[in-house]
């Protein structure tokens, strides 16, 4: 601990948002961008010292004071735009290893938020054998990601999976945000499950149910082409095979003959292709794609949207699920991974087999037309939202680093109600 009695934290993760000009050609942002600085931010509020150690990206500051007790550290080396997708995680790890052989003096405990790439998996290998107290999230599993993107069978799976295990079975803790994840892990890769925890993404609920000027409302309308009279549904997320942008076109064809507009917000590798494909089966009007956006024009997004879909053929989670039930707007999704876990009983969204595009054009016409159905689902996420509150997150945090420093496999021994952080980040004790 500080000599204040603030806990400090190295938290570790290659993709981290922050607000600014973002560069994405070379970082799409996503769902583990936006939930590492959701929390990050949360927890600097709860009084912790943290430093965030991630990927640099050309024409971005190496160095960023977010707060009095928060900073961002960027990594790596300045990469031309056609080797950031291959190279930008290996270029992180590279220059994350001096901060590494630092750490165990200057935190007292580490935080890897897991994507899918093999570097996380080494640096937490590499904290392991520093014995410095050690927490990773599991954000994107890679025995499985791997396994479903290339087809791994044989000796490249079992490699992959003994890294993952090797990885995991490094840390003090493992966090997941799922029961059916948590699962998983323990019987792929023989995990103790009680060093599992399950805590799941967060959302700040009120900001999303803060109303927006009409204003605003109309210039984000015009600035992407959608018609006064259209309805919109939307689908908000990364444009990549494995969020399911192949099933869109199919969608805005049956939606176009309902005077139903998709509005498309993100960006990513597959853009183009999406883009070809709306525009051979759909006539202009019909469909924008907004490119990257900020989180305020998310809630902007939302704001005019009757439904958003979520087609993604994996997801360990779906944070963007939480922040559609925060501001009100029911979800037709795939039941895929973690997507029943957010759905809750009864189910707060509407779930369709995954893969089954026409099916998930059909439910969401039918939810279109049936404005009961409809706020019945608005209720319903209204009522699971509230298990997912920033709050809760901080509290489980807290109580997990609690838990690892007072029994830490990785050498370091702390007392656990030194966590306990007032609201001006001293310790109960005033140590």
């Amino acid at each position: 601990m500080a000599g204040n009695g603030m806990l400090r934290i190295l938290r570790i993760t290659p993709h981290f948002y922050r607000p600014g000009n973002w560069p994405i050609a070379f970082d799409p942002v996503g769902g583990l961008q936006n939930q590492t600085w959701t929390i990050a931010q949360a927890m600097d509020k709860a009084g912790a010292t943290q430093t965030v150690l991630t990927s640099y990206i050309p024409g971005s500051p190496r160095h960023v004071r977010i707060s009095a007790t928060m900073r961002v550290t960027c990594t790596g080396f300045r990469l031309p735009e056609f080797l950031a997708g291959p190279m930008l995680c290996f270029s992180w790890f590279l220059g994350a290893i001096p901060e590494l052989l630092r750490a165990r003096h200057r935190y007292d405990l580490v935080h890897i938020h897991f994507n899918h790439s093999v570097w996380c998996r080494i640096i937490a290998v590499i904290v392991g054998r520093l014995k410095i107290p050690l927490v990773v999230s599991m954000n994107t599993p890679l025995w499985s990601g791997l396994q479903s993107a290339l087809g791994l069978k044989g000796k490249s799976y079992d490699v992959t999976r003994w890294l993952e295990g090797l990885a995991l079975r490094s840390a003090d803790r493992v966090v997941v945000l799922t029961d059916t994840y948590g699962r998983s892990a323990a019987s792929e890769l023989g995990l103790d499950a009680s060093r599992i925890e399950v805590i799941p993404d967060a959302v700040d609920v009120e900001a999303f149910r803060r109303p927006i000027a009409a204003g605003l409302l109309r210039a984000f309308r015009r600035e992407h082409g959608i018609p006064d009279d259209r309805t919109i549904v939307s689908f908000i997320g990364r444009i990549s095979g494995e969020k399911g942008w192949q099933d869109l076109p199919v969608l805005v064809e049956r939606l176009s003959g309902e005077n139903v507009f998709l509005l498309i917000c993100g960006d990513g590798p597959d853009r183009h292709k999406l883009e070809a494909a709306l525009a051979a089966v759909s006539r202009p009007g019909w469909w924008a794609i907004t490119g990257f956006v900020s989180p305020a024009e998310v809630k902007k997004a939302l704001k005019i949207s009757e439904v958003m879909i979520l087609p993604s053929r994996r997801e360990v989670f779906g944070s963007v699920l939480l922040e559609a039930m925060a501001a009100e707007v029911p979800v037709v999704a795939y039941a895929v991974g973690g997507v029943s876990d957010v759905a809750g009983r009864p189910e707060a969204l509407a779930l369709v087999p995954e893969r089954r595009r026409e099916a998930l054009a059909d439910r969401t016409l039918q939810l279109l037309a049936d404005s009961e159905e409809r706020n019945t689902l608005i209720a319903r996420g209204r009522r699971r939202v509230r298990d997912f509150s920033l709050d809760s997150a901080v509290a489980l945090n807290l109580a997990l680093y609690a838990s690892v420093l007072a029994g830490s496999v990785n050498g370091s021994r702390q007392p656990a109600g030194v966590l306990t952080l007032q609201e001006d980040g001293s310790s109960p004790d005033g140590a």
